[in-house]
């Protein structure tokens, strides 16, 4: 599964109020709970995984980009859940985040998961690209900039 297969444009803040990054993957993690329609057990859970999972190392990349991901028991589908701020966030990196991609994933499938992560690793590795998605003003512009 590549980025654009797991893109909804219902799991796309713009732009995340969160001034710290734990705030910043709750709103994602809160997003997505909502749209599927998690309890809220089970979307502290998730939070909790995405973060464990960040506490083995920071996913902040250059160009203010970060990739919190998990992967999940009993998740049925692949997701990718994307917020832009319009301020620098501190997530671990040399430089504040503005970009945020969480990922998650089943449990049972890695390969996929990691085919996520790849696929948004070559998007993101256009610096032009970069720019305008820290330009879009709505959910709709960053949808929009990934199926031009």
């Amino acid at each position: 599964m590549t980025l654009l297969e797991a893109l909804d444009k219902d799991l796309v803040k713009v732009p995340l109020t969160a001034a710290d990054g734990r705030g910043a993957v709750e709103e994602l993690v809160s997003l997505y709970a909502g749209k599927v329609g998690l309890p809220a057990k089970e979307r502290d859970d998730m939070l909790s995984l995405v973060m464990d999972r960040e506490k083995l190392g920071s996913t902040a990349m250059e160009n203010g980009i970060a990739i919190p991901h998990a992967r999940i028991e009993g998740l049925k589908a692949s997701a990718v859940v994307i917020g832009i701020s319009r301020l620098p966030i501190p997530f671990g990196g040399k430089e504040g985040t503005r970009i945020f991609f969480l990922v998650l994933a089943p449990a049972e499938n890695p390969t996929e998961h990691i085919q996520i992560l790849s696929s948004i690793a070559r998007v993101c590795s256009s610096d032009l690209f970069v720019r305008m998605l820290q330009g879009a003003k709505t959910k709709d512009d960053v949808f929009q900039l990934f199926f031009d």
